[in-house]
C-alpha cells in the first residue's frame, strides 16, 4: 500500500448513540473507498469493525476499531467508536486520533443520550463536527424530526447539506441543497436528476436557511448576501470548508448506510471541505511543568500517540498510533516518553480491523500499526530522541465507578487470571485493576456493570480464563465507646517440661476517630520484665488487625499497660504475645464494641429534572445532601452515602436518569454503623467463623 502526503489524509471518528449506525456508515466509508470488495454489515455478523466474538454475538460495537479507504486520491481512516457509556474512555481516547467527527444519529430515534454526550465530547475536544442522519428507509423514520431535533439541542451552528427524497420504503436518493441538485441512487450508485416537484417549497427553505449560515462565515460575502445577490456554488463552498473547520457550521447529511445511497456525498464532503491534519487544532506536550505546541511537519522530529492496543492471540501486542509529527518507516526505533525506554519495531501496517496490509511509511497525521513493542500502551507518547520530549496532552479518561473482586473458579489459576486481566485492560483503558492488602481480593475497576461483565465474558471467550465476580468485601472497622479497667490477660501452658506463662492487666479507652492506636507502658517495679513488653504491644496489635467482634481491623483506642506477672523459667516472649491479645480481646468487648462504617463522598451530574428523585434516593441510602450546585441545565449534587448502600450506584444512577446522569466517589470518612446493621454484621461474621 502506497504513503499519502499530509494533505491527502483525513481522519474521521464515527461518534453517536449506541445503535445509531455508525459502524454501519463506517463499513460505507470502507466498501465505496475500494477497501473491501463488499459491503458487510454487523447484521450479518461479517463487520470489519466488530469483528470480536462478544461483539458478533451481541451486534454491538465494545470496543474501538480502525479502517481506512481511498476516495478521490485521498486516504480516509475511520475510527468507529462504541456509542455505550460503558465504554466511553474509548471514544475519549479517539479524539486524539480523529481530526472531524462524524456524529451518526438515527432518523427513527433522533438525539439520545449518547448524542448528547459525545457531541460534548466533541466540543471539549475542538473537532469539527458533521452530523449524519442514517436509516432514512425503515420504518418511523421522520427526517424533519430529527433534523429539528438535532437543531434545538445543538444550536444555531448545525443546516442541513443534504435532505432525503422520499422516506421509508420509498427513499431513494437526496438532495444536495448546496449544488441545488437531485442524486438518485441504485444502492450505492447515485445518478444526479431533476429535483422532484413536490419538494420546492421544502428545498428552498432548507437552502435558504443553508446559504445564510454560510454567508456567515465571510463580511464580503455576507453583505453581498444582504444585499440580495447570489452567491456563486464557489464562494459557498469556501465558505462551507471554513465555517466547517472552525466549527461555526455544523453540516447535516443524510445516508443510507445499509446500502451505500449518499455516503459517496458524505466522502465529497469530507475530503474537499473536512480539515486534513495540517489544519487540525494544534497538539501540546507537556515538558516540565509548561505545555509546548508540537510542530506538525514532515520535518520535525517523529512524535506518535499510541491511541488503541489490540492483544491478538497469534502476534501477541499491536499497537495503533497516529504519527503527530515527522514521518516514520519500517524497521525502526522511537523513544517511549512516558516509560523513557527506546522500543524497536519492524514492519508498519494500516488495520481494517483485524485485517492488516503492510505500508512503506506513514508520514505526519497517518495512523498506522506496530507489533511486539515492549513496554509502550495505550495512551503513551512516542518521541524520535531521549531527550527533548513530552507526554502529550490529552482529555482525561472517565474514572471508574463500579468495582467487583474476580477469582479463578479453577484452585490455581490466580497467576493465569492476573495475566489474562492485565492483558484485557491493555485492550481497554477504561478498565482498571488492583489488590485488596486487607482481603486480599484481586479488584476489577469498570465504567458500568455491563462494561465488568462484558470483560469477564471476554477473559472467558478470547484468553481461556473463567472466573467469579462478586462485590467486593466492605472494609468495616472496629471500635469502641467505652471504657475498661485492669482487664487481665493470661496465658498458661503446662505440658511437662518447660512451660508458658505470662499475665498482663489492661486500661483500655476510646480516642478521637482517625487517632489510630496508642500503646502506653505504665509498668513499674518489674511486674513484667522490660524485654517482654514489646510482646505484649505485639500480641495486641496482632490481634487488632484481625478485629474481635466481626472480624474487621480495631481502630481509635488506647491500651495502657499497667500492670502483670511473670516466671523465672516459664515465661518468654510468645506468652506474653499470647497474653497480651487475651486481655485485648477481653477488654475490647467491655469497652462497649461498635462497627464502623466507611462513607463515600459522591459528586452527582444529573439534569434539572433528576434533582427531586436524586436527593430522595440518597435519603433512601442512608446518606446525606452536603450541597448543590447549577451548572446550565445541569445540577451538581454532592452527598455522603455509605459505601455498602453505593456499590452498584452507577448501575442506579443509570436506571433513575436514563443514562443522562454520572458521578465520581472518593473515601471520606468512617462513621458508626447503626446497631440493627452491626448486629447483622455481627451474626454473618460468626456463622462465617462456624463454617470455617
Amino acid at each position: 500500500m502506497k504513503t499519502y502526503d499530509t494533505g491527502q489524509i483525513r481522519n474521521v471518528g464515527l461518534f453517536g448513540h449506541q445503535g445509531a449506525g455508525k459502524t454501519s456508515v463506517g463499513e460505507a466509508i470502507v466498501f465505496l473507498g475500494k477497501a473491501t470488495t463488499r459491503l458487510c454489515s454487523v447484521n450479518d455478523g461479517n463487520s470489519n469493525f466488530d469483528f470480536d466474538a462478544e461483539e458478533i454475538r451481541r451486534k454491538a460495537s465494545m470496543s474501538m476499531a480502525v479502517g481506512y479507504g481511498e476516495w478521490d486520491k485521498t486516504l480516509i481512516n475511520v475510527i468507529d467508536n462504541p456509542g455505550d457509556t460503558n465504554f466511553a474512555a474509548e471514544s475519549v481516547v479517539a479524539t486524539n486520533a480523529a481530526d472531524l467527527g462524524l456524529l451518526v444519529v438515527g432518523t427513527i430515534d433522533g438525539v439520545q443520550v449518547g448524542t448528547e454526550k459525545h457531541f460534548e465530547l466533541l466540543q471539549e475536544a475542538g473537532l469539527p463536527t458533521v452530523i449524519v442522519l442514517t436509516k432514512p428507509d425503515r420504518e418511523r423514520s421522520e427526517f424533519e424530526k430529527a433534523l429539528a431535533q438535532v437543531q434545538e439541542v445543538f444550536g444555531s451552528a448545525v443546516v442541513p447539506l443534504t435532505i432525503p427524497i422520499g422516506t421509508e420504503s420509498s427513499f431513494k436518493g437526496v438532495v444536495d441543497l448546496l449544488a441545488n441538485e437531485a442524486h438518485i441512487y441504485d444502492a450505492h450508485v447515485g445518478s444526479v436528476g431533476a429535483i422532484p416537484g413536490d419538494m420546492a417549497d421544502v428545498v428552498a427553505s432548507h437552502r435558504e436557511q443553508l446559504i445564510e449560515k454560510l454567508a456567515e462565515q465571510d463580511d464580503e460575502l455576507m453583505m453581498k448576501y444582504l444585499d440580495g445577490e447570489s452567491l456563486t456554488l464557489d464562494e459557498l463552498k469556501t465558505c462551507l470548508s471554513v465555517g466547517l473547520k472552525s466549527g461555526a457550521v455544523v453540516p447535516v447529511v443524510t445516508v443510507n448506510a445499509s446500502n451505500g445511497a449518499g455516503v459517496d456525498f458524505l466522502l465529497d464532503l469530507i475530503t474537499n471541505h473536512g480539515p486534513s491534519p495540517a489544519e487540525r487544532k494544534a497538539y501540546k506536550v507537556k515538558v516540565g511543568e509548561s505545555e509546548e505546541v508540537i510542530e506538525s511537519s514532515a520535518a520535525a522530529p517523529f512524535y506518535g500517540y499510541v491511541f488503541k492496543t489490540i492483544m491478538d492471540p497469534q502476534q501477541g501486542r499491536i499497537s495503533i498510533l497516529r504519527v503527530l509529527a515527522g514521518s516514520l518507516s519500517p524497521d525502526g526505533s522511537f523513544v517511549n516518553v512516558n516509560t523513557g525506554t527506546r522500543e524497536r519495531f519492524g514492519t508498519l501496517t494500516k488495520l481494517l480491523g483485524k485485517k492488516q496490509e503492510s505500508v512503506t511509511g506513514a508520514n505526519v497525521g497517518d495512523l498506522v500499526a506496530v507489533v511486539k513493542l515492549k513496554e509502550t500502551r495505550t495512551g503513551h507518547t512516542l518521541y524520535a530522541e531521549e531527550k527533548g520530549g513530552g507526554e502529550l496532552v490529552t482529555l482525561p479518561l472517565p474514572s471508574p465507578c463500579i468495582t467487583y473482586a474476580i477469582k479463578p473458579k479453577s484452585q490455581g489459576d490466580e497467576d493465569k487470571v492476573s495475566g489474562a486481566v492485565q492483558r484485557l485492560v491493555e485492550e481497554d483503558v477504561g478498565l482498571e485493576t488492583s489488590r485488596d492488602d486487607e482481603s486480599k481480593e484481586f479488584l476489577l475497576h469498570g465504567l458500568g456493570q455491563s462494561h465488568i461483565l462484558t470483560a469477564v465474558e471476554k477473559l472467558k471467550k478470547k484468553f481461556n480464563v473463567d472466573v467469579e465476580m462478586k462485590l467486593p468485601r466492605i472494609a468495616y472497622r472496629e471500635t469502641i465507646k467505652g471504657v475498661a479497667k485492669n482487664v487481665e490477660g493470661k496465658h498458661k501452658k503446662q505440658s511437662g517440661g518447660r512451660g508458658q506463662f505470662g499475665v498482663c492487666y489492661i486500661d483500655m479507652e476510646p480516642t478521637a476517630r482517625g487517632a489510630g492506636f496508642e500503646f502506653e507502658d505504665a509498668i513499674f517495679g518489674g511486674a513484667i520484665p522490660r524485654q517482654f513488653i514489646p510482646s505484649v504491644e505485639k500480641g495486641i496489635r496482632d490481634q487488632m488487625a484481625k478485629g474481635v467482634v466481626a472480624g474487621y481491623p480495631a481502630v481509635d483506642f488506647k491500651v495502657k499497660l499497667i500492670d502483670g506477672k511473670y516466671h523465672d523459667v516459664d515465661s518468654d516472649g510468645r506468652s506474653f504475645e499470647m497474653a497480651g491479645s487475651r486481655g485485648f480481646r477481653a477488654a475490647f468487648k467491655l469497652a462497649k464494641p461498635v462497627i464502623l462504617e466507611p462513607i463515600q463522598e459522591l459528586t452527582i451530574s444529573i439534569p434539572d429534572e433528576f434533582l427531586g428523585d436524586i436527593m430522595g434516593d440518597v435519603s433512601a441510602r442512608r446518606g446525606r445532601i452536603m450541597g448543590t450546585d447549577a451548572k446550565g441545565k445541569t445540577q451538581l449534587v454532592k452527598a455522603q452515602i455509605p459505601l455498602s448502600e453505593s456499590q452498584t450506584y452507577a448501575t442506579d444512577l443509570r436506571a433513575m436518569t436514563s443514562d443522562r446522569g454520572s458521578f465520581t466517589t472518593v473515601f471520606s470518612h468512617y462513621e458508626e454503623l447503626p446497631p440493627n446493621l452491626a448486629e447483622k454484621l455481627i451474626a454473618e461474621a460468626k456463622l462465617e467463623e462456624e463454617e470455617d
